[in-house]
C-alpha cells in the first residue's frame, strides 16, 4: 500500500476521532447551558412572583396607598413595578425557549456519539501506523522522521480548516437570524404604545399578539444563533496549532450580550432604538469576526499548500 493511501486512511480515523472528541467537549458546555438557562428560568420566576405580591399590595386598600395616591406616588411605583414585572417574562419565554433548543442541541449530539465506534476506529489507527512506520523504514529511513511530523502537522491543519468552514458557516447564520430581529425591532418602533398586564404575559396594546410573538421569536432565534456560532469558535480555539495559533478570545466576546439587556428596552416603545442599536452593535462583532475567520481560513490554506510541497519535494529526491 503506497504512503498517500495510508496517508489519506489515517486522516479520515482522526478527523472521527476528532468528531468524537469536539461532541464530547460540546455536549459538556450545552449541558453548562442547559443548566444555566434553567437557572434564569427560576431566578427571574421568583423575582416576578414577588413583583406580584407587591402589586397586590398596591392595589389593595389601605390609608398608605391612599396617601400614595393623593400624592402621586402610587401610580409611579405600579408603573415601576409593571415595567420590571414585563421584562421578567420575556425574559422567562427566553430562556424557556432556550432551555427546549439546547436540548435539542444535546440530544442531536447524543446520537451522533452512538453512531461513532471510538474503540474500533482507535485499533484501526493502531494498525495503521504499524503500516506507515515500516513503508518509511523501508523507502525513507533518513526522513522517516520529518515526513512523519509533516504528515501529523498536514492532517491539523486540515482538521482546523474544517473546523473554520463550520465558524463561518454559523456565523453567517447567526447574521442572517440577527437581521430579521433588527428588521423585526424596526416594524415594532413604528408602534405607537407599549401596554402590559399579567393575565396572559407581556402583550401590547396596540400591537396584535402574532407581531409581538413573532418579534420575540426573531430575538430567540438570534440568540440561539449566536449561541451556536460561539460554541464553534470554542472548537476552532481548540484545533489551533503551534505553527497556525488561531487567536478567538477576541472573537468570543460578542457572545457576551446574548440580549439580556434587549429586553429591558424593547419592552417599552421608547426604548426600542435602544435595542436596535444593541443589535447592531452584535452585528458588527458578528461580521469582524467573520472576517477574522476568514483571514485565518486563508493562512490556513497557504500553509496547507507549503506543507504539502515541502512533503513532496522529499518524495521526489527520497523516494
Amino acid at each position: 500500500m503506497e504512503w498517500k493511501q495510508l496517508q489519506k486512511e489515517q486522516e479520515m480515523i482522526h478527523a472521527q476521532l476528532r468528531t468524537i472528541s469536539r461532541l464530547r467537549e460540546q455536549r459538556l458546555l450545552i449541558e453548562k447551558q442547559i443548566e444555566h438557562a434553567q437557572q434564569e428560568i427560576y431566578k427571574h420566576s421568583k423575582a416576578h412572583n414577588q413583583i406580584r405580591m407587591k402589586l397586590d399590595k398596591l392595589e389593595g386598600f389601605s390609608f398608605m396607598n391612599m396617601i400614595r395616591t393623593w400624592t402621586g406616588q402610587q401610580d409611579e411605583l405600579r408603573a415601576e413595578e409593571i415595567d420590571r414585572a414585563a421584562v421578567l417574562e420575556l425574559k422567562i419565554k427566553e430562556a424557556k425557549k432556550m432551555d427546549v433548543d439546547l436540548t435539542y442541541d444535546l440530544e442531536q449530539i447524543n446520537t451522533k456519539l452512538s453512531q461513532i465506534h471510538e474503540q474500533e476506529l482507535q485499533e484501526a489507527l493502531k494498525q495503521l501506523n504499524v503500516k506507515k512506520k515500516g513503508y518509511l523504514q523501508i523507502h525513507n529511513p533518513d526522513q522517516a522522521n520529518q515526513l512523519d511530523q509533516l504528515a501529523n502537522e498536514e492532517m491539523l491543519t486540515k482538521q482546523l480548516i474544517t473546523e473554520i468552514k463550520e465558524a463561518e458557516e454559523a456565523g453567517e447564520t447567526a447574521l442572517t437570524k440577527l437581521g430579521q430581529a433588527a428588521a423585526s425591532l424596526h416594524s415594532a418602533n413604528s408602534y405607537s404604545t407599549w401596554d402590559t398586564f399579567f393575565g396572559g404575559g407581556v402583550i401590547a396594546t396596540h400591537l396584535k399578539h402574532d407581531a409581538l410573538d413573532k418579534s420575540e421569536n426573531y430575538l430567540h432565534n438570534a440568540q440561539i444563533a449566536l449561541q451556536r456560532f460561539h460554541n464553534e469558535l470554542l472548537d476552532v480555539q481548540d484545533m489551533s496549532t503551534k505553527s497556525l495559533p488561531v487567536e478567538t478570545d477576541g472573537f468570543v466576546k460578542f457572545a457576551d450580550y446574548f440580549f439580556d439587556d434587549i429586553f429591558s428596552a424593547w419592552s417599552v416603545h421608547s426604548k426600542i432604538s435602544t435595542a436596535r442599536e444593541q443589535v447592531s452593535r452584535v452585528q458588527d462583532d458578528v461580521h469582524n469576526t467573520i472576517w477574522h475567520l476568514q483571514d485565518k481560513h486563508n493562512n490556513a490554506d497557504d500553509y496547507l499548500q507549503s506543507l504539502q510541497k515541502e512533503k513532496e519535494a522529499i518524495f521526489q529526491t527520497s523516494i
